[in-house]
């Protein structure tokens, strides 16, 4: 499966409860890109670890969702009805996480597939890439990314830390099935030119 959301020749990819976006005060500047981590735990991960920008939560009859735009990448929460629930971590290796029920860490590093079995029947698989482009592609990228959100996607705009007059972007794309959430995100950083992009499927199994 690749299924990049189409946004350029080279870089391809319901029904939702928005909740109201939480304001923060204080400036919300992006860390570096270098050692990101793609961690999923057989849990619940605490929103409260995290500098949240963007709440999306999503109820369907097979399983409850919650979608985080945090401060270095995002976070997923799925939650089948028989109980068992599996997280998706995007983010820095500083990032305080729990040890408990750890069941994939990977430094997010060129281009890989990871799959994993959760318990009553969740099922996870995901494709991520970290891609350094060129000025221009990023530029075109950044423009697309602030003028397409719709209400099937989340966005934030970081501030600039200084090298630049715009910051980095978190753009998630959402799509829900009765029994599957499917979540594309792309994370960029304009210091390096690079472009963090994830394609992530949770799904429950039939009986």
């Amino acid at each position: 499966m690749s299924v990049w959301y189409s946004f350029s020749g080279r870089i391809e990819f319901g029904i939702f409860s928005p909740n109201e976006p939480k304001t923060l005060p204080v400036l919300s500047i992006r860390p570096t890109v270098a050692e990101h981590v793609l961690s999923v735990f057989g849990r619940s991960v605490h929103p409260e670890l995290f500098l949240s920008y963007k709440t999306r939560t999503i109820q369907r009859s097979n399983y409850w969702a919650r979608i985080d735009i945090t401060s270095d990448g995002h976070l997923v929460s799925f939650t089948g009805t028989r109980g068992a629930t599996l997280s998706e971590v995007v983010g820095s290796l500083q990032q305080s996480l729990p040890q408990q029920r750890k069941l994939l860490s990977t430094l997010m590093r060129g281009r890989y597939v990871e799959e994993v079995q959760g318990k009553r029947g969740l099922q996870y698989r995901s494709e991520f890439e970290l891609e350094q482009v060129s000025a221009e592609m990023f530029w075109m990228l950044h423009n697309q990314f602030t003028t397409c959100c719709s209400q099937d996607e989340l966005m934030h705009a970081f501030d600039s830390s200084g090298r630049f007059p715009f910051g980095a972007i978190s753009f998630v794309h959402i799509e829900t099935r009765e029994r599957q959430l499917l979540i594309q995100a792309f994370h960029t950083f304009p210091d390096d030119y690079s472009i963090v992009k994830s394609t992530s499927v949770f799904s429950i199994a039939k009986h």
